[in-house]
């Protein structure tokens, strides 16, 4: 019997083998680097599309927006954001203008 069938027989199982470890140690390093790279932008480090801790479901619509399929309508969902904010800032004009009509008139 001789040997050489075997030595056949490792070297793919060998090749495999050396892609799956690559792969792996490969995915390591790029969460590593994701982490870091995101700790020192100032961001909060979130893996994957999970709302951060503290960050409003506003603020993780509008930093998803882009991406398809991570926010349904996240066109529409931002633009009713913004309209939102016009409206809050004109009910505050208002308020502020009857406090000081009010006031003035006292």
């Amino acid at each position: 019997m001789s040997i050489t069938p075997y030595v056949w027989l490792l070297i793919p199982l060998g090749a495999l083998l050396a892609i799956i470890l690559g792969g792996v140690l490969i995915t390591r390093q790029q969460k590593k680097i994701g982490t870091r790279a995101s700790a020192l932008a100032g961001r909060p480090t979130v893996n994957g599309f999970q709302q951060a801790a503290g960050e409003s479901r506003e603020d993780f619509v509008r930093r998803h927006q882009n991406r398809s399929g991570v926010v349904a309508n996240g066109a529409t969902l931002v633009d009713l954001y913004d309209r939102v904010r016009r409206l809050e800032e004109r009910i505050t004009a208002v308020e502020s203008d009857q406090d000081r009509q009010g006031d003035g008139s006292a």
